[in-house]
């Protein structure tokens, strides 16, 4: 899970927001750090978390570096619903283990299975959206963890910092982590450098165009920047005699 060039370079292609086409992935710092935690963490075979506000790509940037990892191991609790409790997370688990037979019933012997099944293989558990789970969902991946001696799974919480907050806030918990990775907003000097490598549209355009589209409503959000390239891209095939211009970008930034 290294990147060849240390240098800003397309990586790999985990979805944007709103699919925005001709789009490529960077390697932002935040990716690199990201990068760097989901190496250490499965190397560890520990529990970490990367955390910080929405839009700053927590979850693009684990998912960019978790693909490099054989897709069977990773077990994605990621819920539509809000508020999942553990019994959610043990279904999730079962069916993503592709483990066989009727679930169990209830939770004791529910989880001898899947203290059974997780050492068998180097799993990696990723907790997306961390921010909505019940404490007790925080304590139910940690007995798992605590209990699979023979093999444990790594385990990767994300979310905003009410889950950061969450896990600090149990001493089990909180010692229990071993990387906590805080993702900020980018840099003005990394817009710069960035935005026009994570789209064609902005080769080659003015930086002082692409700092005042940062300052005035991205704030080094880079799903501020893919909505603002999606709406510039609509005025574009719109107009296709248009050009990239202040009105242009008015108008793109009016609809954000």
């Amino acid at each position: 899970m290294t990147v060849t060039d240390p240098a800003r370079s397309v990586f790999c292609s985990p979805r944007f927001y709103l699919d925005l086409p001709d789009a490529q992935v960077v390697a932002t710092d935040a990716l690199l750090r990201i990068q760097d935690t989901i190496r250490e963490t499965i190397e560890a075979r520990a529990m970490s978390v990367v955390y910080g506000e929405a839009g700053l790509g927590k979850s693009f940037a684990t998912r960019a570096a978790l693909a490099q990892v054989d897709p069977d191991l990773v077990l994605s609790l990621e819920f539509a619903r809000s508020r999942p409790g553990p019994k959610d997370l043990r279904e999730e688990l079962f069916t993503q283990m592709r483990l066989g037979g009727k679930m169990p019933g209830t939770p004791t012997p529910f989880d001898r299975l899947l203290l059974a099944a997780l050492p068998r293989r180097p799993y990696v558990i990723v907790c997306d959206e961390a921010q909505q789970y019940r404490r007790q969902c925080f304590e139910f991946v940690r007995n798992l963890w605590d209990n699979c001696s023979a093999g444990r799974p790594a385990v990767v919480f994300i979310g905003g910092h009410e889950a950061f907050e969450t896990l600090q806030s149990d001493p089990a918990l909180a010692s229990r982590i071993y990387i906590r990775q805080e993702v900020l907003a980018m840099s003005e000097e990394e817009v710069l450098t960035v935005v026009p490598l994570v789209h064609p549209v902005w080769a080659g355009v003015d930086a002082q165009l692409i700092r005042h589209i940062d300052t005035v409503m991205a704030d080094g959000s880079m799903r501020q920047w893919a909505k603002i390239t999606y709406h510039v891209l609509e005025g574009l095939r719109r107009d296709p005699g248009g050009q990239l211009n202040r009105r242009l970008l008015n108008w793109a930034l009016d609809r954000c």
